[in-house]
């Protein structure tokens, strides 16, 4: 670097180093790299719903069948327990004269227990409506998602 008066010149040397003059460089074989461009695009997509999106959903869908479960449970009790107090009360009935305090006491019951049981079968068979419409989202998922599978199979058939 050389300094003068209000001047500054400044040299710079270049090498350039070449081996063949005017030959290209050799190119490489084609890695396959649009299907790795897919790949990374499905894995870009699908990803975050298997990781975020669907974690809450399925915690939740696990919360729903346990209640349901337990609703189950309960209304198969309540039914039983119904139908074995219809059965006490009839055999009360039986055994009290007709017209008495007793009596209508006993049949009230009766009727109470009677529509308990029906009410509760009637839950037990939506219940079982829930479930089969659930089996069947399920099933239409599972072939959306194999659907969405086959054409990685495709890709990786043809490799």
């Amino acid at each position: 670097m050389l300094v003068t008066s209000n001047m500054l010149i400044c040299s710079r040397n270049f090498v350039v180093y070449n081996s063949v003059p005017g030959a290209p460089l050799p190119s490489q074989p084609p890695s396959n790299s649009l299907r790795k461009w897919i790949l990374g695009i499905v894995v870009a997509i699908f990803l975050p719903f298997a990781t975020n999106k669907w974690g809450p959903l399925l915690i939740f869908k696990n919360e729903v069948d346990t209640a349901m479960e337990t609703i189950e449970q309960i209304t198969e009790v309540v039914e039983k327990t119904a139908e074995v107090v219809d059965k006490v009360a009839e055999n009360i009935a039986d055994h009290l004269p007709e017209g008495g305090k007793f009596r209508k006491t006993v049949d009230f019951i009766e009727n109470v227990a009677e529509t308990t049981a029906k009410d509760a079968h009637l839950v037990e068979d939506i219940i079982d409506k829930v479930q089969g419409v659930e089996e069947d989202v399920e099933s239409i998922v599972e072939s959306l998602n194999g659907e969405a599978d086959k054409p990685s199979r495709e890709i990786k058939d043809k490799k």
